[in-house]
């Protein structure tokens, strides 16, 4: 039985992959190692177990880990490149020093990669833009779904609201810019629409900056910002229609866990959106008038929002077992 190592910094996504690979493909066995437990005490667990391929999903700390004990031990190992911008500062958040010392932590770990997967192919390009490896492969991120199932499930609702919703990281002023985009372009869909009302989930830096905006919009009263929520499915589930412009994105987990909750979602189609949405997003341009375009005609018809719907639910019924393949399938092709 092949034993596989996930040196993860992101735990969902770890434990997501590898509760779905010992279901669908029993003959591995897959241990999940997090930032939860200190640096010694993963060392000293790791070199306990024989492992017979190692995964990080990060190239600075998890990454440099794996690296070694790949070296160690004689084994492959596959580096999982969530997102290029904390690789390449794009966001411009990082001093020059700092830029250049997580480079070179980067690349040290790439040239010793036996593979490199990326979460999707805008990801791999702007990689490729600054680092050398192998031609390297797509896969998508798996998550758990079930939350949002359930969520999606018990929902109740007793008004007549038609509630837009957006989910983001206000970490980047990148995706603080689609959210005012979105703004801009339902805009003229609140005079048309009293039932309309629009939330934004998410908090970070930007988030100061695109409340002063929201202040003097002329529809504040019917937009709210409500910062970070650890309710995330709770708030899909009670949402007519999922919303997302971003400009910074490699891969945007929240469309799918939107779809995941069977929301109609629209999409900019920009950045790794529009892969995050797949055939099941209604993509529209990132811009005032596509948002504009893209939300009235589902707000006026109900039998095309509910066909979107029904292809978020229809993509995301396998979605996992479709990853955790995908992976097995390029695990089973270094061993």
């Amino acid at each position: 039985m092949p034993r596989v190592a996930l040196l993860h910094a992101r735990p969902d996504f770890a434990t997501a992959l590898a509760t779905t690979v010992e279901r669908v493909r029993p003959e591995f066995e897959v241990d999940v190692y997090t930032d939860s437990a200190s640096v010694p005490a993963r060392v000293a667990r790791l070199l306990r177990r024989r492992y017979d391929l190692v995964q990080a999903d990060e190239l600075v700390g998890n990454g440099v880990l794996a690296a070694l004990l790949s070296e160690r031990r004689g084994v492959p190992l596959v580096a999982a490149v969530r997102g290029w911008a904390d690789y390449t500062n794009d966001h411009g958040q990082y001093s020059l020093p700092k830029a250049w010392w997580l480079a070179r932590r980067a690349q040290w770990v790439l040239d010793r990669a036996d593979a490199a997967v990326f979460v999707s192919e805008v990801c791999r390009e702007m990689m490729r833009r600054r680092y050398r490896f192998d031609e390297g492969c797509v896969i998508d991120r798996p998550f758990d779904l079930e939350p949002f199932r359930r969520a999606a499930a018990a929902r109740s609702r007793d008004d007549d609201e038609f509630r837009l919703l957006t989910v983001t990281n206000l970490r980047y002023e990148e995706k603080a810019r689609g959210v005012r985009t979105v703004l801009r372009g339902i805009e003229p869909l609140f005079d048309a629409h009293e039932e309309l009302r629009f939330a934004v989930a998410g908090a970070g830096r930007a988030f100061d900056s695109l409340a002063s905006f929201v202040e003097a919009y002329p529809h504040a009263d019917r937009v709210d910002l409500l910062g970070f929520r650890s309710d995330v499915p709770s708030l899909l589930a009670n949402a007519d229609l999922f919303v997302y412009v971003s400009f910074l994105d490699s891969l945007a987990m929240t469309v799918l866990e939107a779809q995941a909750a069977g929301l109609p979602v629209v999409c900019g189609g920009t950045m790794g959106v529009p892969e995050a949405a797949g055939a099941a997003g209604y993509l529209c341009p990132p811009t005032p008038a596509g948002v504009e375009h893209a939300v009235g005609e589902l707000l006026r018809d109900p039998a095309r929002r509910r066909e979107v719907a029904a292809a978020s639910e229809s993509r995301m019924a396998d979605y996992d077992e479709r990853a955790a393949t995908a992976y097995v399938d390029l695990w089973a092709s270094l061993l």
